[in-house]
């Protein structure tokens, strides 16, 4: 039993230790912000769009967005001309925020007069609201949104459809408009930057939980959902084609809003406040990374993404493409959807090119050709004219890849062809007079700050059965004045495509995949399985060996095969280089997905310059930091489950049976049978999903050891602030006596009088704070019970905790003088130093002994403190959980608005329950606390099975604690009194 307490110890030292380890390499993986800032061409004007509902919403507004005119602006007496865009701010966002948007449009257009197409911005002010923390403000704005769209298509002479772009929550109040058929059909598209979509990042409370389950549910009905399957593998085609996709190809719009083209963005890894898992939805129809966007290449924070230079670009590329000129010159955007995809995929996902018939070429122009199986060929000075290379496809069977990589070749160059080569009669060289360009096979790979690497992999196997009288692939060099040429790689996959499996989190130390690359090597695949959990992580370490020349790169792209429009790309120019190359999925892997058959896929583009060494490693600094980043939610919910276990243990101390023991003031603290409750609520969820009697619990199926670390780090923050409340009380009692006196404006003798009177008839305290939360909001009055609660606790145990620290101190100056006589006294004779052991002995004696009077009468006044201490730590759970709340209510009193309290039921009952206790000097030595233990432990497995991800329920099983706490002890002493 030992040794197990021993271990358990060890367990929760470690994950503190992991945890904060988490915690101080959290930018472990995050690159430098590469985004160019967005400046305006002229000064930045918002002219206000009234309309009836303003006096219904006083502290939102609807503003049109202009530049560099001095005169003030109405867009009522205008003529709107322009495609309609409105942006929707999200949590504590500006209307300005717009500004970025709306300044790269208006310099496209005029950069552009000749088309006529220009857009109409248009953005909201949500008056900075909180929207991410406090749900009920999500209701409010989504009605304000509808009536900004009415209003925006009443400005114009014939209905527009409008394009919504949502920043953070402004994303998913843009999605649930849709909700509203009658909205729905005036929608084009729908654009959100780092939107939490399908899940919010922290569920505080019931109306933010409700709000996203009321969407989804409506979504359901108006839109059609995809889910990965058991056999999806987005990375088999060069580009994303989601099933939605499909569906538009073939007509197959069933749901009555699929017209509506939805396009989600994540910012990446420096995307800190929203990360990537949670940007997608099961509604969308198209998701990328800004880090695989065309063009932008880079991570945005959760603020750069409404003003990144590159981003911007894009976003405006995209609506002017879809966006056409009517016979009366107003602009609209264009209502075939499957037009508009096209689109949106070749700005988001791929640069795609248009399909061309074949090229004819004159029979005299710089014809060669190679039959070598790497090429590495350069012209450092240009070419001064097309240059044309024939590679013969006719290669030994085992040599069926094909990669090809063009150097300083424009996007739009035609490069890459097939075809069927003829001999000249003249030259006796081959050539071709016909080709079909294989553009569509070309990948534009990002490269850092350099121009982009344009590279084909081709399967020659495949080419030969398709296009059987094809004998060269051709590669078309353009006159350039720079350097230019090709690189060529024909291979054996098996030698080139490596099966890895994730290593355990225990597996410590580097593995080597590759020990040397031949020179010239373009292509290597990796295939990783058993990556499927988000905090996993692998580090890939690519170090260079023998190189042609000092500055080489790689480019290195990640598809997972079951999250569509995830794909990552990062280019390695050091084998120092921070942040390394780190392999993570966004999301978990779907139930009965195949790994082994669809793993995630690695692609590596090297430097043909230099040979390399591949290894890999487990990466625990990352790990731990996506383990902080990805699950610090769960924290709230382990921290309450080990105060309720806490709790159980100091009330298992008042069992009538046996001899009193005087307790700690610690006591129930050092614990470790906490993590019980983590391996007994995993064998339970499996129970309740048999049975399914209960409530489903949450489905959160990550690895145990996850539960485990936060466990732990709840039992250490517990302590902590134990202690940090005991020293307060002791230390710091008075001074937070006066600082209380100063927020309340109380006297001294008019506080001692309330204090007195709350610490003799504590239910006055419950009618006061219950009279407040229901006059004010339940924050307010939690703050004032926990304040007069902390006071309370300081005047009756603050003499007893000095005596216990001085009596602690005391014993421990006698063992320190102890110590140092006997140091004095080793060097004397034998008889001296027997007499000396006699003494030693009957001390220790004594010390066995029980303990002293006074020490014992110390620690009998400090019975109930530690009980109180657990009571207060979970009151200020309970307060922190109704911070939002309260700061809503108090921005909402400057405008006279009513917004509901979802805290106010369980706070009135915890008040309540807490009055009562204090009223009746709890807890006593009285019967059934095993019945009450038990209570407890039921508790606590609730919290873990069902308030881990849904935090707000934690203020209901708090206050379900507080009512069974008061209902005992009021029962136990009826039953008492009745027995005698």
């Amino acid at each position: 039993m030992i040794a197990f307490r021993n271990c358990a110890v060890l367990v929760i030292i470690a994950s503190i230790c992991s945890f904060l380890y988490g915690i101080f390499h959290i930018h472990v993986e995050v690159e430098p912000n590469a985004c160019r800032m967005t400046y305006m061409f002229g000064q930045p004007q918002f002219a206000r769009v009234r309309f009836d509902a303003n006096k219904q919403f006083p502290n939102y507004g609807l503003y049109y967005y202009y530049e560099g005119v001095r005169q003030p602006v109405d867009p009522h007496k205008m003529r709107m001309t322009g495609a309609p865009v409105i942006f929707v701010p999200g949590n504590a966002g500006s209307y300005k925020q717009a500004r970025s948007l709306a300044s790269v449009a208006l310099r496209k257009a005029r950069d552009n007069p000749e088309s006529g197409i220009h857009l109409d911005y248009y953005t909201i002010d949500y008056d900075e609201e909180l929207s991410a923390l406090y749900g009920g403000y999500m209701y409010h704005q989504r009605s304000f949104l509808k009536h900004c769209i009415h209003t925006i298509l009443s400005l114009y002479k014939q209905p527009s459809p409008i394009v919504l772009i949502g920043h953070s929550m402004g994303g998913k109040l843009a999605q649930s408009v849709l909700t509203d058929a009658q909205i729905g059909h005036y929608i084009n598209s729908i654009i959100s930057i780092s939107t939490p979509l399908d899940q919010p990042v922290l569920n505080l409370d019931a109306h933010l939980s409700q709000f996203y389950a009321e969407t989804h549910e409506l979504l359901s009905r108006t839109r059609t959902a995809t889910h990965p399957t058991s056999t999806t593998n987005v990375c088999q085609s060069l580009h994303q084609k989601s099933p939605s996709e499909q569906r538009i190809a073939n007509q197959e719009l069933s749901a009555s809003l699929d017209n509506v083209l939805l396009i989600s963005t994540g910012g990446g890894n420096r995307d800190l406040l929203v990360h990537a898992g949670l940007t997608t939805s099961q509604f969308n129809d198209l998701h990328a990374m800004t880090s695989a966007i065309p063009r932008v290449s880079l991570s945005c924070d959760h603020l750069s993404a409404v003003w990144c230079l590159q981003f911007m670009q894009v976003i405006n590329r995209f609506l002017f493409s879809i966006a056409q000129r009517r016979d009366d010159s107003t602009i609209i955007f264009n209502s075939n959807k499957q037009r508009n995809m096209h689109a949106a995929l070749s700005h988001f996902v791929k640069q795609r090119t248009r399909q061309q018939s074949m090229f004819s070429f004159q029979t005299h122009s710089n014809w060669h050709e190679e039959r070598r199986m790497v090429i590495n060929k350069f012209f450092a000075n240009g070419l001064k004219s097309h240059y044309h290379e024939l590679i013969g496809i006719q290669r030994p069977e085992r040599y069926k890849k094909l990669a090809i990589e063009a150097l300083n070749v424009e996007s739009d160059e035609n490069w890459l062809f097939g075809c069927e080569s003829h001999k000249d009669n003249e030259t006796e060289l081959n050539y071709c007079d016909k080709a079909t360009p294989l553009t569509h096979l070309v990948q534009r790979l990002t490269n850092g700050d350099n121009a982009p690497r344009s590279v084909a992999l081709l399967d020659l196997h495949n080419l030969r059965k398709t296009y059987r009288q094809w004998t060269h692939v051709m590669v078309r060099l353009p006159a350039v004045s720079q350097r230019t040429g090709y690189n060529l790689d024909i291979y054996d996959p098996k030698e080139r495509i490596l099966d890895i499996r994730m290593p355990r989190w225990y597996a410590y130390g580097r593995r080597t995949i590759v020990n040397e690359t031949l020179q010239g090597t373009l292509h290597y695949r990796l295939r990783i399985s058993e990556l499927v959990e988000p905090y996993q992580s692998l580090r890939i370490v690519i170090e260079p060996l023998q190189c042609l020349q000092p500055n080489y790169r790689i480019t290195a792209k990640l598809c997972v095969p079951w999250a569509a429009g995830f794909d990552r790309y990062q280019t390695l120019t050091s084998p120092d280089q921070k942040p390394g190359l780190y392999i993570n999925v966004p999301t978990m892997m779907p139930r009965h997905y195949n790994t082994t058959l669809n793993p995630v896929t690695l692609d590596l583009y090297l430097d043909p310059i230099c040979r390399y060494r591949i290894s890999y490693e487990y990466s625990y600094a990352d790990a731990l930091s996506r383990l902080v980043l990805e699950f610090y939610g769960w924290f709230p919910a382990h921290l309450v489950c080990v105060l309720l276990i806490v709790l159980r243990k100091q009330l298992d101390k008042f069992q009538p049976a046996g001899s009193f023991k005087s307790l700690k003031p610690y006591v129930g603290y050092l614990q470790y049978t906490s993590l019980y409750i983590v391996t007994g609520c995993r064998l339970l969820k499996k129970l309740i999903l048999n049975l399914k009697v209960l409530p489903t619990p949450e489905p959160l199926d990550y690895s145990i050891n996850i539960s485990i670390i936060i466990q732990c780090m709840a039992i250490g923050l517990s302590i902590v602030a134990a202690l940090g409340v005991w020293l307060s009380l002791t230390l710091y009692g008075n001074a937070f006596h006066r600082l209380a006196l100063r927020l309340t404006r109380l006297s001294t003798s008019g506080s001692n009088i309330m204090i007195s009177i709350m610490t003799h008839l504590p239910i006055t305290l419950g009618i006061l704070t219950i009279a407040i939360a229901l006059a004010t909001c339940s924050g307010l009055a939690l703050l004032l019970a926990f304040v007069f609660y902390f006071l309370m606790l300081s005047n009756a145990y603050k003499d007893y905790l000095e005596d216990y620290l001085w009596q602690k101190a005391a014993n421990l100056l006698e063992t320190s003088d102890d110590s140092d006589a006997i140091e004095n006294e080793a060097t004397e004779d034998q008889q001296q130093q027997q007499q000396h052991d006699e003494q030693q002995q009957q001390q220790r004696e004594q010390e066995q002994q029980p303990e002293s009077e006074e020490e014992k009468e110390c620690c009998v006044g400090l019975q109930n403190f530690p009980f109180h201490i657990t009571l207060l730590l979970m009151l200020l759970v309970q307060l922190l959980l109704s911070v939002p709340t309260s700061l809503a209510w108090l921005r909402s009193r400057r405008h006279g608005i009513v917004l509901p309290d979802p805290c106010l039921l369980t706070s009135i009952v915890v008040l309540g329950s807490l009055s009562l206790l204090l009223q009746l000097r709890a807890p006593q030595k009285l019967r059934f606390y095993w019945m009450l233990s038990i209570i407890l432990y039921f508790f606590a497995g609730i919290v873990l099975l069902y308030c881990q991800a849904a935090i707000y329920r934690l203020n209901y099983v708090i206050a379900g604690a507080f009512v069974m706490l008061a209902v005992h002890q009021s029962l136990a002493r009826l039953i008492l009194k009745m027995l005698h």
